[in-house]
């Protein structure tokens, strides 16, 4: 049972070190297009540059593998279990993002377009699809 264990434990490391590496790098082509295709204003930090698609990326991917594997301590159906939990997280990560399309958000953010908003859901979306995509290898 605990060589099962360490096996999965590695596999989920190599998955999700993938999982990382894909999500930063998709996230940067769907900036790329982003701003290549719509009118994004420099306003819109989340947008411009690299560190923040980078930073958010690595976080969200992060979090999401230290979920599971909390799930998985306690779940005898961890990957069920985390696929639900992944739906509801990325359902609640588009709050702040709809936020910026409403008055107040768009005096704190002046840039945000509903191009520039919808991109970020965008990224929101493969950054799950990525850890979901990781757990499911590891198993």
């Amino acid at each position: 049972m605990a060589e099962t264990e360490t096996r999965q434990k590695w596999s989920l490391l190599k998955s999700g070190a993938i999982a990382l590496v894909a999500s930063v790098v998709a996230n940067h082509f769907i900036q790329a297009g982003a701003l290549a295709l719509f009118d994004i204003p420099h306003e819109f930090p989340p947008l411009h540059g690299a560190g923040p698609v980078v930073f958010f990326s690595v976080i969200g991917a992060l979090a999401g593998l230290g979920v599971f594997a909390g799930i998985s301590s306690v779940s005898p159906r961890p990957v069920r279990v985390f696929r639900v939990v992944v739906g509801v997280v990325l359902l609640v990560s588009f709050v702040p993002d709809l936020w910026l399309r409403t008055e107040s958000g768009a005096a704190n953010f002046p840039g945000a377009t509903g191009a520039g908003v919808g991109t970020l859901m965008l990224m929101h979306v493969v950054s799950a699809a990525a850890v979901v995509w990781a757990v499911e290898q590891s198993r």
